[in-house]
């Protein structure tokens, strides 16, 4: 189900030696535009967005377009335009980017982003990253690079060792600048496990992308099923494959169990066709659809104890599907801070001259009818983040659990 793939972007950014952006003529940018254009209108959805009006929309932009230089400029002026279309996962990648998507690198300042309405929400970040280092916090907002709107995540490239200046919008609503060095970073961060307390245990789950080693989350599992209690550590986790989060889920709800809803641009235009309804309308596609998710099955699960689930600002995508199954299905405790809200499925497809655009494939409704999408997990019990060897959330799910 590669449409299910929540693939967050690696970018391989700015080597000192990289080439100068390519060059674009008029017919080129047309060509991309159009092609632009009709993708979205024929493969993106998200609720309540009518794609077939990105043509026009555009059209409001072509001066700007017209006066981009080069492949970047022009990715990024396109970027701008989209972003006041007002929906999220959509990103135009420009060829130097788009060449080199899978390689398992970061070049920047070591934190994972998502294009968000106002710029780059901070989803992410490596623990001895430039970007932590900085201050920054999953939920922050990048508005902009260098003087310039940040619209999609190669905004932050430059070469290793420059100073990427940026301004960014706190979660607290502040405002502050923050000049951070561009660095190379190759690693995975690996799950971990820490005991509470002598009856609870916790998992902290860095990633569902390409970093998850279902092995060693298994190992972790097999390990917390002698405890009367667990604490599943989302915070941070800015999403990845649905597989993944299949996995996990299999340790923790039955067999077969119903976790929500995929609406597609196929199953909505369906479902207008079988009902008459507004194929905008993902709640009344989702209930009319029979594309539900269920959990697979697992010999050793589920895990019969008691649940809970922390998140925060940078918990997205594949973490809030597992955060709002986890509470839906098994009555855990969400602990912590509001979840990214930013649920639609998105995939890479294919433009003229070589570019790439990120577009939200798929929309998701929870077993219970929530749209997480543009609204987020709201924790049952909020907590802050952990400072100077203090986790007020991990404190708050050993109370929930333990009765404490």
């Amino acid at each position: 189900m590669r449409g299910w793939a929540m693939i967050t972007v690696l970018l391989a950014i700015a080597l000192p030696s990289r080439a100068q952006p390519e060059s674009l003529d008029a017919e080129a940018k047309h060509e991309v535009v159009s092609a632009l254009s009709d993708v979205l209108a024929r493969h993106a959805y998200a609720a309540g967005v009518d794609f077939s009006k990105v043509g026009n929309h555009l059209r409001k932009h072509l001066d700007a377009l017209e006066e981009a230089e080069g492949s970047m400029a022009f990715a990024r002026a396109l970027n701008g335009a989209l972003e006041e279309f007002g929906v999220s996962h959509v990103a135009v990648i420009p060829p130097e980017v788009a060449r080199n998507v899978t390689r398992p690198v970061t070049i920047g300042i070591g934190a994972e982003t998502r294009p968000a309405q106002g710029g780059l929400r901070v989803l992410g970040m490596d623990a001895d990253s430039p970007a932590k280092a900085a201050g920054l916090a999953p939920g922050d907002v990048i508005t902009h690079v260098d003087g310039k709107k940040a619209a999609a995540p190669e905004d932050l490239e430059g070469p290793s060792g420059s100073i990427a200046v940026l301004r960014v919008r706190k979660v607290s609503g502040s405002t502050v600048e923050a000049r951070i060095e561009r660095v190379i970073t190759e690693h995975r961060e690996p799950a971990t496990y820490k005991e509470l307390t002598s009856r609870t245990v916790m998992i902290h789950l860095p990633t569902f992308n390409t970093g998850y080693d279902p092995a060693e989350v298994a190992e972790l599992l097999e390990r917390a099923f002698w405890y009367p209690n667990l604490v599943i550590d989302l915070r941070g986790n800015g999403g990845g494959r649905v597989t993944n989060l299949l996995h996990l889920l299999s340790y923790l709800v039955p067999e077969g169990t119903g976790i929500g809803t995929v609406v597609t641009n196929v199953s909505a235009v369906r479902y207008a066709e079988a009902t008459g309804g507004d194929p905008l309308d993902a709640h009344a596609v989702a209930r009319w659809s029979d594309d539900t998710m269920r959990v697979p099955a697992n010999p050793l699960g589920p895990y019969p104890g008691r649940l809970a689930v922390l998140i925060d600002g940078g918990s997205a995508s594949a973490s809030e599907v597992t955060a709002g199954a986890l509470r839906e299905t098994r009555g855990a405790k969400v602990i912590g801070q509001k979840s990214a809200g930013a649920l639609l499925v998105s995939r890479y497809l294919p433009l003229p001259h070589d570019f790439l655009v990120q577009i939200p494939f798929s929309d998701y409704i929870t077993v219970k009818g929530h749209r997480p999408e543009g609204q987020g997990i709201l924790p049952d019990v909020e907590a802050g983040p952990a400072r100077r060897g203090q986790d007020p959330a991990a404190g708050a799910a050993v109370a929930a659990l333990e009765g404490v």
